[in-house]
């Protein structure tokens, strides 16, 4: 049976730790992907954090049954300013060095994009922005060492640096370490223009053939590093054929059921997180998922 848990920040914003696990008592304990500041703005900056401030949020959340399955830190590391990549690199140290703090050892991010502002770019994947990433990476990685940490990253189609299964087995092969977990996000790396038949063509609804083999190679390639999966849904958009992946899951064509099978059938267990959720239809929609 699926462990279902939710992207914090979807619910909102609240102005304490207490608010937050409060409103998501209400739907039932559980645990969460928490990005701090983008859902408690008031929370003090990074550069402050301490361990006794993040061990009261942690608390605070824990009072309601609430636990962190992911710390949320989704930065650029390849960042064309160069100064600012150190910047947002140095951020994600500090969510590492407070592993402990927040109950959580695994820090979460996506691969980065050339553009500043965190948008497309097709110089994005080019092999010297990989190499930027292979470099930041592997500061990130002595970090999660020193502090007994994991960095756990998210391949997404065509946007980020890392952008499909073929490019996250070289992050495998290249960085051989317990230090790397991944982050299974099946809508995200669903290519841009959806998943292929036998004869490289997509069709607007995959068959349940293509999907899974499309699923199990990633399974295959994750193994042992998987630390979560993101949950939601995707539909082919039928003017231009490219994917529209924000809708709440079991609302657009991807076969959680099958995917929850595949899951238990390679004894994988790991906190599944629902993004885009519709608040209003949250609890139906975990309970639903929780049967698979």
């Amino acid at each position: 049976m699926p462990r279902i848990g939710y992207r914090a920040h979807d619910f909102g914003s609240f102005d304490s730790a207490s608010a937050l696990g409060e409103r998501i008592e209400s739907i039932r304990p559980s645990f969460i992907q928490l990005a701090l500041n983008k859902v408690i703005p008031s929370a003090r900056p990074w550069k402050e954090w301490d361990e006794e401030y993040i061990s009261g949020i942690s608390s605070s959340l824990k009072d309601h049954g609430v636990n962190i399955a992911i710390i949320g830190c989704y930065i650029n590391p390849i960042n064309p300013d160069k100064e600012a990549r150190k910047k947002e690199i140095g951020r994600f140290g500090k969510s590492l060095s407070l592993s402990s703090a927040f109950g959580c050892p695994y820090v979460g991010t996506e691969t980065g994009t050339a553009a500043p502002d965190g948008g497309y770019s097709i110089e994005t994947s080019s092999p010297a922005n990989l190499e930027i990433f292979y470099s930041s990476l592997s500061e990130m990685l002595d970090l999660a060492e020193k502090y007994d940490a994991y960095v756990a990253i998210e391949a997404v189609a065509r946007n980020h640096t890392i952008s499909s299964v073929e490019r996250m087995a070289g992050i495998l092969e290249k960085f051989h370490t317990k230090r790397l977990k991944t982050i299974f996000d099946p809508v995200n790396l669903i290519p841009y223009t959806g998943i292929p038949e036998k004869d490289g063509v997509p069709l607007k609804v995959p068959t349940e053939e293509a999907e899974s083999r499309f699923v199990n190679a990633v399974l295959d390639l994750y193994g042992d590093t998987l630390a979560a999966i993101h949950c939601k849904d995707y539909i082919l958009d039928s003017m231009t054929g490219t994917k529209i992946g924000d809708l709440p899951a079991l609302t657009g064509i991807f076969r959680w059921k099958n995917f929850a099978s595949e899951l238990k059938k390679r004894s994988i267990d790991v906190p599944w997180l629902l993004e885009n959720h519709n608040p209003e239809t949250v609890k139906e929609t975990a309970e639903t998922l929780e049967k698979f």
